[in-house]
This record gives structure tokens, C-alpha cells and sequence, in this order.
């Protein structure tokens, strides 16, 4: 299972040697479909062809030993603070949504 205990997801496709990541959450996410999948929300500052924020959501893929990985959200600039908030509240919500059931 996917948590906070366990180790760091490799990001190193994601990233550029200028680029900054930074864990915000663990937590079950509701998708689309309506399935809980265990993820993990890290954001993204983007520098290698001028400056993007992006919110990404880390989940075990199928394959065992395999990640997938989600763009949830996409924001020009520097908006880590923005985006930062809308991830924690979206992992609030979802502990929330869960916890009732």
C-alpha cells in the first residue's frame, strides 16, 4: 500500500535538474470513476521552458512494482502556495468523504 511511511516515488521523469518537488499529502482520492485509489500529492515547479506549478497525484499502477502518475492541476508561474492549498484541501476532503462511510 501507498502511504507516507514508505519510500519517496522516483520523480526523476518528471524533473529537470532546475525543477523543485515537494510532498504535500497522503491520502485516499476519489476519482472520476468513483474508485479510492491510496495516492500520494506532490507539487511541481517547473523551470526548464519558463515557470509552471503543477499539482500531481502518485498512484501503485497495476503492474506490480509500477507507478502512474496524474496531472490533477496545471497553473502558470509560481503558484506553489496556490496549488499547494488546493491539494490539502482536496486530501481534507477526501479523508473526510472516506472517514463517513
Amino acid at each position: 500500500m501507498l502511504d507516507a511511511s514508505g519510500p519517496a516515488p522516483d520523480l526523476d521523469l518528471l524533473l529537470s535538474p532546475e525543477d523543485e518537488a515537494e510532498f504535500v499529502a497522503a491520502c485516499g482520492w476519489t476519482t472520476r470513476a468513483g474508485r479510492v485509489e491510496a495516492s500520494r500529492l506532490w507539487l511541481v515547479l517547473h523551470r526548464r521552458h519558463g515557470t509552471w506549478t503543477h499539482a500531481y497525484r502518485v498512484v501503485p499502477d497495476r503492474r506490480p512494482g509500477h507507478l502512474a502518475v496524474y496531472l490533477e492541476r496545471a497553473a502558470p508561474g509560481d503558484r506553489r502556495a496556490e496549488l499547494r492549498a488546493w491539494l490539502r484541501g482536496a486530501a481534507y476532503a477526501a479523508a473526510g468523504s472516506t472517514s463517513s462511510r
